[in-house]
């Protein structure tokens, strides 16, 4: 079961801490997860394994850049299996 108020009052606590304006349960989205956790955690993760992994690769890409965006397809999600991994 999804614990939305326990995870607010987390990012709250850590919002707090910044002098950020606290959130709401209706604000609790996949997307302002996604924006909070960059904010947060900016230089210190590989952000496109975040986007890959919760399926919002394609669709932040082709929102927010304007360069890669339209050139996108299903397939840049995915990470090839090196061949001596698939022939042993």
């Amino acid at each position: 079961m999804k614990d939305i108020s326990g995870a607010r009052e987390a990012i709250n606590v850590v919002r707090r801490r910044a002098h950020a304006p606290e959130i709401t349960d209706s604000e609790m989205t996949m997307d302002f997860l996604l924006d909070e956790r960059i904010r947060e955690l900016v230089g210190e993760e590989s952000r496109r394994f975040t986007l890959c992994r919760t399926g919002k690769l394609l669709e932040r890409t082709r929102k927010y850049n304007t360069e890669s965006g339209p050139v996108m397809r299903d397939y840049h999600t995915l990470w090839p299996i090196p061949q001596s991994i698939i022939d042993s």
